[in-house]
């Protein structure tokens, strides 16, 4: 079990970013988007047609050519990109909806829709087939009995990074105060001078570049395919229930702790065979969770008046 310890921490990596921008949205929002996928979809395959070469007879997109781009240039060019989508969003669908009193029930719906919309428009422009960034191979490397490539311990440090330096965004800015502001009420922060709908439409752009990047890592670590964000989406929403709902350092933890369950699973005994079930045990953690403490570890009870 000790040898998928090196694959847990990688997938937690993977679903506590992508648990903190959705939780960081849902938190000022309100919204639960299940077109987050695709934003982290759309990060990884950016990512992949600004780096690859322009010779390449993996082309990932059959309509158009890579450009071979430096791939640190092209991380940071797909995130942003995922920022001005996440923008366009806000300001194009969700913001008329939320001026236009339309309800959580009708905008979950919205989201639905746009997550199908956007996986289809994926398969317009690119191939079905899985896809790998233009890095080479490497061996694993035992650290400490965890095994893993340089490359992926790099990514674990990379990961581990960003999440401290978006946790001292949001605790010690006035933006990321701003947000926490408008996340416990919006009304009392549009009568302190904070504009909400700024806000907003910031937490949109700085959740989808956070997505977007998670995508990456995960494109990095895996392979890029068109429904890759689709795929992990539900173990997303386990780590942000797991750790609470609009907290982001719960994101954290809870989505570490779903990565690490998910791959420990595949060892045991029952599970011989069954692998492609070890999301079973994620998914019913988050049931139970759901029954036991609505609120998440770290979440706060909120009250209906």
């Amino acid at each position: 079990m000790i040898e998928q310890l090196g694959n847990g921490l990688l997938l937690g990596v993977i679903i506590a970013l992508g648990s903190v921008a959705l939780s960081l949205l849902y938190g000022v929002t309100r919204i639960v988007n299940f077109a987050h996928g695709e934003i982290i979809a759309f990060g990884a395959i950016m990512a992949l047609f600004f780096s690859s070469s322009p010779e390449s007879s993996l082309l990932y997109f059959d309509r158009f050519n890579p450009l071979g781009i430096n791939f640190l240039t092209s991380i940071i060019l797909s995130t942003i990109l995922c920022g001005i989508f996440g923008g366009l969003l806000e300001i194009v669908l969700f913001r008329p909806l939320r001026k236009n009193n339309f309800g959580n029930i009708a905008v979950l719906v919205v989201t639905i829709g746009l997550s199908i919309f956007l996986r289809h428009v994926y398969l317009l422009f690119a191939s079905a087939k899985p896809s790998s960034f233009p890095l080479e191979l490497q061996r694993r490397v035992d650290y400490y009995g965890v095994q893993l490539t340089p490359r992926n311990l790099q990514v674990l440090i990379v990961g581990f990074v960003v999440m401290v330096l978006v946790g001292l965004f949001l605790s010690y800015t006035k933006t990321g105060k701003a947000m926490r502001a408008v996340r416990d009420s919006t009304e009392l922060a549009n009568v302190s001078g904070i504009n909400s709908d700024f806000i907003i439409l910031v937490t949109w752009i700085f959740s989808s570049m956070l997505a977007g990047f998670t995508g990456v890592i995960q494109g990095v670590i895996n392979n890029v395919r068109w429904n890759m964000g689709f795929l992990i989406l539900l173990l997303i929403f386990a780590g942000t229930v797991l750790g609470g709902i609009g907290t982001s350092f719960g994101a954290m933890f809870g989505g570490f702790v779903i990565g690490i369950l998910v791959q420990l699973s595949v060892g045991l005994e029952f599970m011989d065979g069954h692998t492609e079930a070890k999301n079973a045990i994620a998914l019913a953690l988050m049931i139970i969770i759901l029954l036991v403490r609505p609120q998440g570890i770290f979440g706060k009870k909120e009250r209906v008046s």
